[in-house]
């Protein structure tokens, strides 16, 4: 049987080989006794060579370089005194924009005599800002007043179609469930019939706006339904109202498409305006209904 051999490096005992089969060390060569003879006893391994120890010295200091090398390139504590980054101030995308903005206000008319009256003026908007519904109300202690208002809906086919069948069955004046209608106090409430001013296509797969004006000698009102959803309407009391038969209610109600807090222009009776998003204000011009110079008034939710 061959003699163990004991490699220098790792004093690991093993069958002879060129190599040691634990650390790869280059071992000595083992002569094999000749026959018969009494074993020899084999010495005890000693020190390594000089040459294992300065490699193994070496190594260490390698390693120890390489710790103080990674020690000091540790990603750095914050200081404890700096404060938090500050905050970005607010944008438009990052507000919830949905309320009401609303304000009113008083004025005297020049007029003989002078007398004071009421402007009311409101606009709803949803979380983006886009506008989903506004209103002018103006109002004429002892004369009444005018108004204008419009809506969105997700309903405008159905309203359209209910509209239209009712004034088909009833031509000369028919009761229609215009709910939208927000009426002041100066506007009697009473049981009114409607007639078509404007009504576009002869079939229902046409039809996508109809045009209804009130049937009474004093108050004018008119109302709008579209088949997209856009539901409008005007009032007028009888010191103020124009000619019936004709379409006020385009004149007064222009809204651009995709309206908004951001900018918009002439939505009802040329109110105009953009909002301002650090302090959540909208800034409005309106001119009208009752003419002169325009006004300038600042809504808030």
């Amino acid at each position: 049987m061959p003699s163990w051999v004991v490699c220098p490096r790792c004093h690991f005992s093993q069958t002879p080989s060129e190599r040691c089969r634990r650390c790869g060390e280059i071992l000595p060569s083992a002569a094999e006794p000749p026959a018969g003879a009494p074993p020899q006893p084999q010495a005890p391994p000693g020190p390594p060579p000089k040459s294992t120890k300065a490699r193994g010295i070496a190594l260490a200091a390698v390693a120890a370089a390489l710790l103080l090398l990674l020690w000091l390139l540790r990603p750095g504590r914050s200081p404890e005194a700096a404060g938090p980054p500050p905050t970005p101030l607010p944008t438009a995308a990052a507000l919830d924009l949905s309320g009401r903005w609303q304000s009113q206000y008083s004025k005297v008319l020049a007029s003989a005599p002078p007398r004071p009256v009421l402007k009311e003026i409101s606009i709803e908007s949803g979380p983006d800002g886009g506008i989903l519904a506004a209103s002018v109300v103006f109002t004429d202690p002892g004369r009444g007043g005018a108004g204008a208002a419009y809506r969105t809906a997700p309903d405008g086919p159905r309203r359209l179609a209910e509209a239209a069948a009712a004034l088909a069955a009833s031509p000369r004046g028919a009761a229609l469930a215009l709910d939208f209608l927000k009426l002041p106090g100066w506007v009697p409430a009473r049981e009114r019939l409607w007639k078509a001013l404007e009504e576009t296509g002869r079939t229902a797969a046409e039809r996508h706006y109809l045009l209804v004006e009130s049937l009474e000698s004093d108050y004018l009102i008119q109302a709008g339904i579209n088949q997209s959803g856009f539901l409008s309407f005007a009032y007028f009391s009888p010191a103020y109202a124009p000619a019936r038969g004709l379409d006020v209610l385009s004149r007064v109600i222009h809204p651009e498409p995709g309206a908004s807090l951001k900018g918009f222009r002439n939505i009802v009776w040329d109110l105009s305006g953009a909002a301002n998003f650090l302090t959540l204000e909208l800034p409005v011009t309106i001119s009208g209904p009752e003419g002169g110079e325009p006004d300038r008034v600042t809504l808030r939710r």
